[in-house]
C-alpha cells in the first residue's frame, strides 16, 4: 500500500495511513511502521491492539465450538440477528474512534474536501470510515486470493487494485459482472518494494545467508488450524513436498510460519525435521514471523531451488513475477482431504477459492500437488 501511494501521489494531497483496529502482535507493527516509510506519510495512525509476540493464536475449544454452533438450525437465525444489531453497532462506535483520533492528531477533513479510501476488504477499520465519510470513493486493494471473492459482494466500491488484473477481468466478464480494475505493481516494483524494505527492518537477514552453505528450500507454513486440520496433516504434507525433491539432505529447509501459526503447529513440524535429520532453519523469531515470505524469497531468490506452500496467495506471486528462478508448488486439492472436520464458513470459503485460482492465480509455473 504505501508503494502504491508513493507511484500515485498528487500536489496537495494528504495521504494518511490507518493501522487495522484489531489484535496484532507487537513485532507485526514494529515492521508495519518501518515499512510504511518508504512513503511520506502526512501521519499513520495506529488503531490496533497490541499483542505479546509469544501470544500463541490455537483456537480455543470456546472459539471452534462458536464456529460449528452457529451455523445450526434455528440458532443461526439468532445469531445472524444478533450478528446485525453487533455490526451496526461496531460500526457507529469505530467511526467515532476514527474522528476521536484525527482530533488527537490535529487532522481536519473540511466537509467539501474530496476524500478517497484505500482499504483492505476484511479490515475492521473499513465500515466506520465508510460511515464517517458517506461521500467519499471507496477503493479495495488486494491483500491475497480471497480478496478477489469478498469485493464481488462489497455494494460501495469504486475499483479494485490488483496484480493479477488482466485473469481477472476475464473472471469477472465469464460471469456478467462488472466494476473498475486497476492494476497495481508490476515486477520491478514488487521487487524493489521488498529490497527497498530491508535495511529499515534493521533484521540481521543476512545470518540466513550464513548459516548453510547449501542450496534452499522455502517451505511455507500456513495458518490452516481454522480448518480443524488433524496433526497427521502437518507431517503429510511436509511428506508430499518432500517427494518432489530427489534429495532433500542436499537443502537446508527455510522453514516460514505463518504470523498466526499456532506453537503447536510449529513444534510439530520442527520435530518431524529433527527426526529425518534434515537440515532447516526454522524463521520462528517474531521478527521473521511477521516479515512476509516475499521479503524472504526476493532476497535469497539466486539460492532458493523450490518453493512450497498449501495455497497460500504468495505462491502465485513469486510463481508469476519469478518464474525462471524456481519451482514452485501449491498444495490445494492435497489439503481438501484433510478438512472434512472444519467449520461450514470455512469449508465454504475453500471451495469457493477453487475457480478463483484456477481462472486467476495458477499459472504454468505454478505446480499442484495431490
Amino acid at each position: 500500500m504505501s508503494v502504491y501511494a508513493k507511484r500515485t501521489k498528487q500536489p496537495g494531497m494528504r495521504d494518511y495511513l490507518f493501522i487495522d483496529h484489531y489484535f496484532k502482535k507487537k513485532a507485526l507493527i514494529t515492521l508495519v511502521k518501518e515499512s510504511a516509510k518508504v512513503h511520506q506519510w502526512d501521519n499513520v495512525l495506529d488503531f490496533s491492539f497490541h499483542i505479546e509476540n509469544e501470544h500463541n493464536f490455537k483456537p480455543s475449544f470456546k472459539t471452534k465450538l462458536l464456529r460449528r454452533v452457529k451455523f445450526l438450525p434455528v440458532i443461526k437465525n439468532i445469531y445472524n440477528y444478533l450478528l446485525r444489531s453487533h455490526v451496526q453497532k461496531a460500526t457507529i462506535n469505530v467511526s467515532q474512534k476514527i474522528k476521536n483520533k484525527l482530533a488527537e492528531s490535529q487532522i481536519m477533513v473540511p466537509a467539501n474536501e474530496e476524500v478517497a479510501i484505500y482499504q483492505l476488504t476484511q479490515t475492521e477499520l473499513n465500515a466506520g470510515a465508510e460511515y464517517l465519510y458517506p461521500n467519499a470513493k471507496v477503493f479495495y486493494m488486494e491483500h491475497g486470493t480471497v480478496d478477489y471473492i469478498y469485493v464481488i459482494n462489497k455494494i460501495r466500491k469504486d475499483g479494485f487494485i490488483c496484480i493479477f488484473k488482466e485473469s481477472y477481468d476475464k473472471y469477472l466478464a465469464k460471469r456478467n459482472i462488472s466494476f473498475p480494475v486497476y492494476p497495481c505493481l508490476n515486477k520491478e516494483e514488487f521487487t524493489n518494494a521488498f529490497l527497498d524494505f530491508i535495511p529499515r527492518f534493521n533484521l540481521d537477514i543476512k545470518q540466513i545467508e550464513t548459516a548453510s552453505k547449501k542450496r534452499f528450500v522455502l517451505f511455507l507454513m500456513d495458518a490452516l488450524e481454522i480448518y480443524q486440520v488433524n496433526d497427521i496433516f502437518w507431517t503429510d504434507y511436509i511428506e508430499r513436498c518432500l517427494k518432489e525433491i530427489d534429495n532433500p539432505l542436499d537443502y537446508t529447509i527455510l522453514v516460514k510460519p505463518h504470523p498466526n501459526q499456532s506453537n503447536e503447529v510449529i513444534e510439530i513440524t520442527q520435530a518431524y525435521f529433527k527426526a529425518h535429520n534434515l537440515d532447516y532453519i526454522m524463521l520462528n523469531k517474531p521478527e521473521y514471523i511477521s516479515l512476509s515470505v516475499e521479503t524472504i524469497y526476493i532476497y535469497y531468490q539466486q539460492r532458493i531451488d523450490f518453493v512450497f506452500t498449501t495455497f497460500s496467495a504468495a505462491i502465485y506471486y513469486l510463481s508469476y513475477f519469478y518464474e525462471d528462478k524456481s519451482k514452485f508448488f501449491y498444495a490445494y486439492y492435497f489439503v481438501g482431504k484433510y478438512i472434512k472436520n472444519a467449520p461450514p464458513q470455512y469449508k465454504n470459503a475453500y471451495t469457493d477459492l477453487e475457480s478463483i485460482l484456477s481462472e486467476v492465480f495458477v499459472n504454468k509455473h505454478c505446480i499442484s500437488l495431490t
